[in-house]
């Protein structure tokens, strides 16, 4: 009995992660367990509304190759922030259901013994350190985006003026502003953004990796029980009986976070690739122009790209390697040795098996280490043709 307690306290604090993302998500409606359509409305409303007028900046900016470069840095990454989070309320249902299964795991009943629960709590604190990073990383990079204008240093001599009325974004405004009064409401009105956006984007990250590191936890003694089997004397039905229903749990656990996630993460690989061929761009023209103290945000940006690409990679790739430990139990889990009816679920199961599991971008590419290759050659192959312009420049 104490033991059995002090698992469960120890799943209790592994579930505090779930808290978490509860209290981010309700700020703007979108907590799967208990959602609020009307508050989403109306954030995504006004998001839908930003994101216009960021694309009608860009319009304005077509003649100027430099200022369309400079829109789309800010344009692409805000149109990933806005499918994720729009993808967040379209499979709302899917992502209640998925967490309420998870939900199930954090009860000491659910598991055969302590080994068990220590293997998931390795998981599920992987998935906490990646939550707070993600977490600090998104929320310090809204807020340094949002007061830029304020912290950048102004240029010398008399061109300050010039940076009286600059605004923390790239959207279009359909009044001038000739007055410090209007700047200041016209960059407060902007703080919405700030927020909607950032929990926008910690909301779908955190269910994503808590979700991930979940299933691979569960697929990582799913295995052992599997492997276990060889080691029953009998009664293998039972067993056998519990594990399918499991490995069942699990698949359509996975397979509903993939297609859950697989238009989003589409979008952010191509922005991906197309924004590191645009900083890649900028980095030579400012190279170029003999500026090199501001290479340093390009840098910055780039880091953040492969980073987020990385997690993504990283989270795939756990739950690819534990799928393939799933499919290789079963293989050697003697199954030969069992009653004939056994031996036709095992053969189904290993049939199974044979699809793994992972993070997909749309129905093309699949997350893995080599993710990271792909993305940078594809990138600099396009910025090889940019470079033609620097070079009629």
């Amino acid at each position: 009995m104490e033991v059995h307690s002090r698992d469960q306290r120890d799943l209790d604090k592994g579930v505090r992660v779930f808290t978490w993302a509860r209290l981010m998500s309700k700020c703007i409606g979108v907590w799967p367990l208990e959602p609020n359509y009307h508050l989403f409305n109306i954030c995504f409303f006004y998001f839908t509304y930003i994101m216009i007028t960021e694309y009608i900046n860009l319009y304005y900016c077509l003649p100027n190759f430099k200022k369309v470069l400079g829109n789309l840095v800010e344009n692409l990454a805000f149109t990933h922030i806005y499918v994720r989070t729009l993808m967040l309320r379209i499979h709302i249902d899917k992502l209640r259901d998925i967490i309420s299964e998870s939900l199930k795991d954090y009860h000491a009943s659910a598991y055969k013994n302590s080994d068990e629960v220590n293997e998931f709590l390795i998981y599920v604190r992987k998935g906490k350190f990646f939550v707070k990073a993600a977490g600090i990383f998104v929320i310090s990079t809204a807020t340094s985006w949002y007061i830029r204008p304020i912290t950048s240093p102004s240029l010398p001599n008399n061109e300050t003026a010039a940076f009286t009325y600059i605004l923390p974004y790239k959207f279009h405004i359909f009044y001038k502003i000739s007055n410090y009064r209007t700047y200041v409401l016209t960059y407060l009105s902007h703080a919405p953004f700030a927020i909607i956006s950032g929990v926008g984007a910690v909301t779908s990250a955190w269910l994503l990796i808590m979700l991930s590191f979940h299933v691979t936890g569960r697929l990582a003694i799913l295995a052992k029980r599997i492997n276990s089997l060889k080691d029953k004397n009998g009664g293998y039905r039972s067993h056998l009986d519990e594990i399918i229903s499991e490995h069942s749990r699990l698949l359509e656990m996975g397979e509903g976070i993939k297609s859950s996630y697989a238009i989003a993460l589409l979008i952010y690989f191509v922005n991906g690739t197309i924004l590191l061929c645009i900083i890649g761009y900028q980095i030579l023209v400012t190279i170029t122009l003999g500026v090199k103290h501001n290479l340093m945000p390009y840098f910055v940006f780039i880091l953040t790209v492969y980073l987020v690409i990385s997690i993504f990679c990283i989270l795939s790739e756990n739950l690819l390697a534990q799928s393939n430990k799933v499919s290789e139990a079963f293989w050697s889990c003697e199954w030969y040795k069992m009653p004939q009816d056994c031996v036709k679920d095992i053969t189904f199961c290993i049939l199974r098996s044979q699809k793994t599991l992972g993070l997909t971008a749309g129905a093309f590419l699949t997350f893995s280490n080599s993710t990271l290759t792909d993305v940078t050659k594809t990138a600099m192959g396009y910025l090889s043709i940019l470079r033609n312009f620097l070079i009629v420049e």
